[in-house]
């Protein structure tokens, strides 16, 4: 077998402190790895999302990038994004300030502004829809509380929303991740307005049919909940807290069909993996 050294970094997305926030691995390459090899790559990192990037062949973007759980590869991701383009600003010598990244989403774009980085990203499509009292059951298996609204995602079809009117049902929440893995074919997401100044909501996001228990912090999902309370609030910009254990704080600003998600990110580790050429 004929192996290659590559170098890999991990990165903790959406926080200014290590140890919070949510970690990614980045693995940037010079060409594509085949899928099965990534996806390996990701299992072994065993990191919520693993991105790989390499340089773009063309004038619409700069950079390809690609993400994947320790299961799947998906669509989108914010916080590997974010981690992402942290390497390419600070490890890379990227020159300029916006770094344009083709993904099967479409073009993306990670523009410096200070300290943090500002993601624009897609905004996602809901539709309205019942939620099996399975489910239901599953995530609060304790106190049965009863949601005040439940839609789904119509890019992800299968994920759901489940809206509550009490941050501390979504911070308390244990669900039965078993059962909640066999009743939701991908993610679930939980959310409540905010109950602290400066919070306007409150959510977590539980994926164990993808293999992730539940992701610290997440993009993707702040391009879901983000424009339905800057609607339900009557205002543009939105301040998220993701209240998973390791926690963190995601700035949202709602720019039609956009989504601008702005964060910070610190560098835990930095390497080099063998692995099949």
């Amino acid at each position: 077998m004929t192996l290659q050294t590559l170098p890999i970094y991990q990165i903790d997305a959406f926080t200014d402190a290590l140890f919070a926030g949510n970690p990614a691995a980045v693995v940037p390459l010079s060409s594509w790895l085949s899928d099965d090899v990534m996806q390996k790559i990701a299992m072994e990192n065993n990191q919520s999302e693993t991105a790989f990037f390499l340089p773009f062949e063309g004038d619409e973007a700069d950079f390809h990038i690609r993400w994947f759980t320790p299961t799947v590869e998906v669509p989108l991701c914010g916080h590997a994004t974010l981690a992402s383009a942290f390497v390419i600003f600070n490890q890379l010598g990227f020159a300029g300030d916006l770094i344009r990244l083709q993904s099967q989403s479409g073009v993306l774009t990670a523009r410096r502004d200070g300290d943090a980085i500002v993601l624009n990203f897609p905004k996602q499509p809901i539709k309205r829809e019942a939620v099996s009292q399975d489910v239901l059951n599953a995530l609060d298996v304790l106190n049965g509380a009863v949601p005040v609204e439940t839609f789904g995602v119509v890019s992800r079809d299968t994920d759901i929303v489940i809206v509550y009117d009490d941050a501390a049902i979504v911070r308390n929440m244990r669900p039965d991740m078993s059962a909640l893995g066999k009743l939701a074919d991908r993610g679930v997401i939980v959310t409540a307005p905010g109950d602290k100044t400066g919070l306007d909501m409150v959510s977590r996001y539980f994926l164990p049919a993808l293999g992730i228990d539940e992701d610290p912090v997440t993009g993707y999902m702040h391009c879901v909940v983000a424009p339905y309370w800057a609607e339900r609030l009557g205002q543009g910009n939105v301040i998220g807290y993701q209240a998973s254990a390791r926690g963190g704080v995601v700035a949202c600003k709602i720019d039609g069909d956009r989504v601008h998600l702005k964060g910070e990110a610190v560098q835990y580790l930095k390497g080099e993996i063998v692995v099949p050429a």
